[in-house]
């Protein structure tokens, strides 16, 4: 983790209010560590002390109609849950399981660690968790059903790199770790994402009487207890980033509350257990919340929205209510504060836009479902402040009709969310990559997923013989943006949003059913259609000064086509820095946009005035993507460099320097956009010193990208990827 110097460091570039604040902040959170720490070395980490309680009951499970057409895909998912079988970033199907042997990542494989068998007296527990914490692991590993087999859940199942549960969440390296070793594979794994999916095969299963319901019911409770007794609240790798505990958080309610409403009922153990879990979790998530006085980012919005699910579900007390009225409090906050006007997020990433987009949505939608008797007891909630120094300032608004009332500002940017994700979505269905890609969600309900033959998919992927297990390999798309985008319908009712998303109407539905049936009336459409910026007199001017440089200091593409400009439709997004020529032919995205002033530019990539193009459904320019982030440093950097990326580029020099750290790109390039309509595009920027501009010309039969350098010689690019396609994390297409 950064060190309390480099800390310092940043925040001393802030203006001085906001660099205090963090400062003060940090200083706080130092001396609550210390004590925590030393409870947490001579007690157990539990909360043994709280009463047994039940989790409220707040869904339903959508219509069999709904989930007919993802039946298979379901089933079979349910299926590789109940084998532990796993296919995430990039791994093809793996079951994870302890002392399990690798493939690795490149030439990184680290050696398996030893088989456990798992007995029912909890014996083999003792060389995992730490002392304190072992009588009540086993405890919880007594309810167990007999012959389950334990998920290694410390474990990158890549690599093999194995972390330890006995070590306290805070002394967890996240940056730091051996080459090869990927700390988001164990953290992909205990988000549990699986488990929602997991139920709703379960109320498929009930529907046609198979005898598999029973047994998918019995493996989520004990996939429940199983990581309950194996990771003890503060410890352990899954504690160590509490935007990971919120999205675990909110999968593990809904699938709990999915299950009971397909017809599931559990032990009063159980119950009580994974009550007082969610209390573990919710309180580890309001102590540890990655807030910032500066620019807040993805983590702190899944903090929010995971404490609000987690709280909302928990037995209303007023520690509960507090962390229900702050969720409900920071979510529009933090919607105004992490999308601009227009829609897109300020982390200048497409897929961190649908990320965080189906936050807000699925949380404003949970919250706008509250009953009203939950609702009721947070009008005595008082202004307090949290350990992260974010404030609850009391309770929140409620509208007339009882529920929570949402500012408009909320609605209209949840419109324009949706239609940034369809207006970014190229002519194949999938979304033009710009920015940093992890396959990040917070809910696959149930996912996009599409079938492949074995060995086509051993060949895409080029690791020979990974996908021998199935005759056809269910591999997850994680570019199709289409299930957000009839998400957020589900909250706005609109025709063309649903036309665009047809085939996704489970994510409308079940958006429906957590906000109750109500929905939000935006009232703006296509605010970036037809938008234009400056005149053609700016293109002709980028042109002139373009067509005088030296031949060294120029460069020309040509990309042919007919009948381009026929059925034109412009879309400017200047906000981010995106702009999107499309017609019956043609499908161009540019890049040209500054980042945000207060971030830190963690998923940006140098990209300023890059292109991604079809024409005639041919993709013939793509964003590489990105494949690995701290695993292989220099597998990042060069996936986020400018020679990964179709844009002017000199020899030797950055745009913006990748070497102030994997998660910081400063905004040196300075990109501006001197002329976008329907003649094309112009732009330049500033980041190898003296400008470079960029002229793209649509004429009816061809595109022509013209690049000039006031400075350095220019690289001539290449037609063909330098590196291989990313179109997940972990993956690299051949």
């Amino acid at each position: 983790m950064p060190s309390f110097r480099s800390n310092i460091g940043r925040a001393l570039k802030l203006p001085p209010r906001v660099a205090a604040a963090k400062i003060w902040s940090r200083l706080v959170r130092i001396r609550q560590e210390r004590r925590m720490r030393r409870l947490d070395d001579r007690l157990a980490s539990y909360l043994l002390d709280s009463a047994p309680q039940m989790l409220a009951r707040l869904v339903s499970v959508p219509s069999s109609v709904s989930l007919a057409p993802h039946a298979k895909i379901l089933l079979t998912l349910a299926r590789r849950a109940l084998a532990h079988e796993f296919d995430l970033l990039g791994s093809g199907p793996v079951v994870v399981r302890h002392g399990m042997r690798c493939r690795g990542l490149v030439t990184h494989r680290f050696p398996p660690g030893p088989e456990v068998h798992a007995a029912r007296d909890g014996a083999w527990l003792e060389p995992i968790v730490n002392r304190p914490n072992l009588a009540e692991s086993q405890r919880t590993w007594l309810l167990v059903d007999e012959g389950y087999t334990p998920i290694d859940w410390q474990i990158d199942f890549k690599s093999g790199f194995r972390w330890s549960a006995q070590t306290w969440y805070r002394d967890i390296e996240i940056h730091g770790n051996p080459r090869g070793a990927d700390i988001k594979l164990p953290w992909e794994l205990a988000r549990c994402q699986h488990l929602p999916q997991l139920a709703l095969a379960y109320s498929l299963a009930q529907e046609s009487d198979s005898p598999s319901a029973a047994a998918w019911a019995r493996e989520f409770r004990n996939q429940i207890l199983d990581f309950a007794a194996t990771n003890p609240p503060r410890f352990g790798v899954n504690w160590a980033c509490t935007m990971d505990v919120a999205i675990r958080a909110a999968n593990w309610v809904i699938a709990y509350d999915l299950f009971r409403a397909g017809g599931a009922s559990f032990d009063p153990e159980f119950d009580a257990m994974i009550a007082r879990s969610i209390r573990e979790h919710a309180q580890h998530i309001a102590t540890n919340l990655e807030w910032s006085a500066g620019l807040r980012n993805n983590h702190y919005l899944a903090d929010i929205c995971g404490l609000l699910f987690a709280a909302a579900y928990l037995q209303a007390d007023e520690q509960a209510d507090d962390w229900l009225a702050l969720a409900l409090q920071e979510l529009p906050r933090e919607v105004g504060h992490q999308f601009y006007a227009e829609g897109s997020n300020v982390e200048a990433s497409i897929s961190y836009h649908r990320l965080s987009g189906e936050m807000v949505v699925y949380s404003a939608a949970f919250a706008l479902g509250l009953p009203q008797e939950r609702l009721a007891g947070l009008l005595q909630v008082k202004r307090s402040k949290f350990p992260a120094a974010a404030v609850l300032d009391g309770p929140p608004a409620i509208s007339g009709h009882g529920g929570i009332a949402l500012p408009d500002s909320v609605r209209e940017r949840i419109a324009r969310m949706a239609e940034f994700a369809r207006d970014l979505t190229a002519p194949n269905g999938l979304i033009a990559q710009f920015g940093d890609n992890d396959s990040g969600r917070f809910f696959k309900l149930p996912g996009n997923y599409q079938w492949l033959d074995a060995r086509a998919a051993s060949q895409r992927y080029a690791v020979p013989d990974l996908f021998g297990l199935e005759a056809n390999y269910l591999d997850e798309e994680v570019l199709d943006q289409r299930h957000f985008v009839a998400a957020a319908n589900g909250l706005l009712g609109r025709d063309d949003l649903g036309l665009f998303a047809r085939g996704r109407e489970i994510d409308t539905e079940i958006v429906g059913l957590l906000s109750g049936g109500r929905r939000l009336a935006a009232s703006v459409r296509d605010t970036a259609r037809g938008l234009g910026v400056g005149t053609e007199d700016g293109l002709g001017r980028i042109l002139e000064r373009i067509h005088t440089l030296p031949d060294k200091c120029r460069q020309r593409y040509e990309f042919e086509g007919g009948g381009l400009q026929g059925g034109l439709d412009t879309f400017a997004y200047p906000a981010f820095g995106l702009y999107v020529l499309r017609s019956k032919r043609l499908y161009l995205t540019i890049r040209c946009g500054r980042l945000h002033p207060l971030g830190s530019g963690a998923h940006a990539h140098n990209d300023q005035l890059a292109i991604a193009l079809w024409i005639d459904g041919r993709m013939l320019v793509t964003d590489l993507g990105t494949w690995v982030y701290t695993p292989l440093p220099d597998e990042r950097n060069r996936y986020r460099s400018a020679a990964a990326h179709f844009a002017p580029r000199v020899v030797g020099q950055e745009p913006s320097s990748l070497d102030q750290g994997l998660f910081v790109l400063a905004d040196s390039a300075r990109a501006r956009c001197v002329y976008f309509g329907p003649r094309g595009f112009a732009g330049e920027h500033s980041g190898f010193g003296t400008p470079v501009l960029r002229a793209i010309t649509l004429e009816q039969d061809r595109v022509v990208v013209e690049d000039g350098s006031l400075g350095e010689q220019l690289v001539r690019l290449e037609m063909t990827p330098p590196l291989a396609v990313s179109n997940k994390y972990g993956c690299r297409l051949a």
